[in-house]
């Protein structure tokens, strides 16, 4: 798991002063099929499955050789994260890095993420100073002798980051395997082995004394679309960078309120089922 912080380039001013070692959701992703374009494509994996957040289908390029995928982007709102679901760019070594239009020289790109290597092939998050612009690429140089990169599910959007900390409990991501397995034995008691039927990772994080104005503004869109859209996470970035997922809720975002001498507060509870690495 990998999530890259950049800060070469300032481009607008961040819009949420909270804290960058909060923990963090990207949920909101502007990314439209029909806006993706790839120097390469494999028959029958296009670059507009990126758009979907479907894990079983996918991009896969058909050369090694350095290449773009382009998005097109609304301009209208600023975007600060990628999010990179079920690839091969950390085990090939692939040099990846962010670009967008440069607005004072046409044709040109401007590099808001400086090459990097993922840490393996699992969830990545890469941030960068917010920005508006009207597309963003990523470009993949690929050393020689490695396979043609592929990715799953791309997110272009705006971070969300929630102003508490999570509370004691929580089992981190990647240590938080939930698998189903049926085991076999013999009428003779021998063992006949094991079949593994499903496997995720389930967490659940708790957060206390959040802002109900701010709960209001921020978690309403996600509190829905979290139920069927599955969404990128890192809850410790500044200890633990690495520690990123991509899941849905469990069920419901159910806030609980309290009456505080600072005004009104709530207490949620976010129970995650995410894809296993």
């Amino acid at each position: 798991m990998a999530l890259v912080l950049s800060y070469a380039l300032v481009l607008a001013e961040p819009l949420d002063s909270t804290d960058a070692s909060a923990p963090e959701r990207g949920w909101h992703s502007v990314v439209q099929a029909g806006g993706i374009l790839a120097d390469h494509e494999a028959p029958g994996y296009p670059a507009s499955n990126l758009a979907t957040p479907s894990t079983a289908e996918g991009w896969r390029s058909t050369s090694a050789a350095e290449q773009t995928v382009t998005f097109a982007l609304p301009g209208g709102e600023a975007v600060d994260y990628v999010g990179i679901e079920r690839h091969n760019l950390g085990s090939t070594g692939c040099n990846l890095s962010i670009e967008i239009p440069d607005p004072e020289d046409a044709g040109a790109w401007i590099e808001v993420l400086a090459p990097v290597v993922l840490a393996g092939d699992v969830p990545a998050m890469l941030r960068f100073e917010p920005a508006y612009a009207s597309a963003l690429r990523l470009r993949l140089a690929l050393p020689a002798g490695a396979a043609p990169p592929e990715m799953a599910v791309v997110y272009i959007g705006r971070l969300t980051r929630i102003p508490r900390g999570i509370q004691p409990g929580a089992v981190p991501i990647r240590y938080a395997g939930s698998t189903d397995i049926v085991t076999g034995f013999a009428e003779s008691g021998d063992y006949l082995g094991r079949i593994v039927t499903r496997r995720s990772l389930t967490t659940s994080v708790s957060f206390r004394y959040l802002p109900d104005s701010w709960f209001r503004a921020n978690m309403d869109g996600f509190a829905r679309a979290s139920m069927e859209r599955p969404f990128f996470f890192c809850f410790l970035p500044a200890l633990y960078p690495g520690d990123v997922g991509y899941g849905v809720l469990k069920g419901d975002l159910r806030p609980e309120p309290e009456m505080t001498g600072e005004g009104v507060m709530v207490h949620i509870t976010l129970q995650i089922d995410a894809v296993a690495l």
